[in-house]
């Protein structure tokens, strides 16, 4: 991980800068500097990339509350019909239908928020943690620097300790980028156009009235009065509605996990690969010059 110095003062003075470095990632003024490489740029699109996924989301699970409880005091009116038993029967069956789909994709929103959030939270933490990573980074190395021979507990801890200043600045920000990309570019469409159709549905079903000062609940009283034409309605939608259903979970199911967890496992991956690559280059070169130095001693 780190070439021999076998200069006893130039390790001394490297050691020092090290320990320095530490203190500057403490107090913060590495991490800033870090930042301005564009980290910070790739930080604050990913921060604007989760909060208007998250107010989407939000909207859509506030206009499916609107809708999920609409539909349940319509299914709630059905025994008010007089047509007959197997009229009653058969308004229920729909009204349940579109009941069960709403109510699927409201809690695929709240899930999805609470996901998006819960992202939110972790990025916020790792940024709290960024600069202590980054100077236990510069502490290890610093006391490697200190050794002539390093024992593997410390080769081992210099290199788990750089491993998570590359997660830290690197694969998370990096994974939460390619997963915007991937959103945009796949999910977001199919996304919007099932929580427009939604709203769309909502807006026929329960239309406002802007003479009526009672809002959401006087729509609601008037549902019995227009029992028949909300069935016929959910009868005509009842197969889109399944559609955006499908499209809401397998939306957000990308959204929230495949997509963010995918791109990060990948980039951990080839990170792995990479470290693998660069530690095995090392130890043959450093068994090389060994072997080198043993055949010149017994000469």
């Amino acid at each position: 991980m780190v070439m021999r110095i076998n200069s006893t003062p130039l390790r001394m003075v490297l050691a020092v800068v090290c320990f320095g470095m530490a203190l500057l990632s403490v107090s913060g003024l590495l991490s800033s500097s870090v930042g301005t490489l564009g980290i910070d740029v790739l930080q604050e699109r990913n921060e604007r990339y989760l909060e208007d996924t998250f107010e989407k989301a939000l909207v859509g699970f506030g206009v499916m509350s609107g809708l999920k409880a609409g539909l349940a005091v319509v299914e709630g009116s059905t025994g008010g019909v007089s047509a007959g038993v197997s009229l009653n029967l058969q308004i229920g069956d729909v009204v349940q239908s579109a009941y069960d789909y709403v109510d699927i994709a409201w809690r695929t929103l709240m899930l999805g928020c609470i996901s998006l959030l819960s992202i939110q939270y972790m990025l916020d933490a790792v940024s709290l943690l960024d600069a202590f990573i980054l100077a236990l980074f510069f502490g290890v190395l610093g006391v490697s620097f200190l050794w002539k021979k390093r024992p593997r507990l410390l080769r081992d801890s210099l290199l788990l300790s750089f491993f998570g200043v590359l997660v830290v600045y690197l694969l998370l920000p990096l994974s939460i980028f390619s997963a915007s990309l991937l959103s945009e570019r796949i999910t977001q469409p199919s996304i919007d156009a099932a929580q427009q159709g939604f709203e769309e549905t909502g807006a026929q079903l329960f239309p406002e009235d802007d003479e009526l000062p009672e809002g959401v609940m006087a729509r609601i009283k008037q549902i019995p009065e227009r029992l028949e034409q909300i069935t016929t309605y959910l009868k005509l939608r009842s197969s889109q509605m399944a559609l955006w259903t499908i499209q809401l979970i397998a939306g957000y199911l990308f959204d929230c996990i495949f997509f963010p967890l995918g791109s990060f496992l990948i980039l951990l991956w080839g990170t792995r690969m990479l470290m693998r690559y660069c530690f095995q280059c090392s130890l043959h070169a450093a068994l090389h010059r060994e072997l080198k130095e043993l055949k010149s001693s017994q000469e």
